[in-house]
């Protein structure tokens, strides 16, 4: 029995390795990143560090997309709960300026700051269904650390419980505000419209 399970898996790397080299060939622009390196200085554990280098390596770029490389690195942190991390644009060092696109290794500044939790979630301008049925929605929970992505998601989710009761053109207006002692306070402010025959 464990032997057929084998097969499929070495079937699946031999086949997945030539569509990421086809897709890396595929790449139009001046640089792509082979190597990630961070601040000495930086204070975050080596699971946060991972999580910035996979969102950077394979990333194809050119020099005026460095902001772009900045505000990725400023994404991965805030998910992570560091609302007010200070990422400068990178600077490069190209490996072999032959190939195109120029494999360049990413020098970034981390400046993470504190990290920031959720200490209260506030939903405003609801009248058809109930907090509740928002809560239940939520990916944001009190006393996690603050992620943008998760309440980005949770817009999203609630946005898509409204057009399944019949209000289309709802709009769930996601924001954050910063507490004292490392607290945010999440808020959703949900815009209803009307709602369809």
């Amino acid at each position: 029995m464990y032997r057929p399970l084998v097969v499929p898996l070495a079937a699946f790397v031999l086949i997945s390795v030539p569509q990421f080299l086809s897709a890396q060939n595929s790449c139009d622009k001046q640089f792509v990143v082979s190597e990630v390196s961070l601040s000495p200085t930086t204070h975050l554990p080596a699971s946060e560090q991972a999580a910035i280098r996979a969102r950077l390596i394979g990333r194809c770029f050119d020099n005026q997309q460095l902001g772009e490389l900045a505000s990725a690195v400023s994404d991965v942190l805030q998910s992570f709960g560091y609302l007010q991390a200070a990422v400068p644009e990178p600077s490069i060092t190209a490996f072999d300026t032959s190939r195109h696109p120029q494999p360049v290794s990413l020098n970034v500044e981390v400046k993470e700051g504190e990290r920031y939790k959720v200490r209260e979630i506030q939903i405003h301008g609801y009248k058809a269904v109930s907090p509740e049925q928002i809560m239940a929605l939520s990916q944001t929970q009190l006393e996690d650390f603050f992620d943008r992505n998760k309440m980005r998601e949770t817009a999203q989710a609630v946005r898509k419980l409204y057009a399944a009761i019949g209000y289309l053109n709802a709009s769930i207006v996601p924001s954050v505000q910063v507490l004292g002692g490392r607290g945010v306070c999440v808020s959703f402010t949900i815009i209803e419209g009307p709602q369809s025959p």
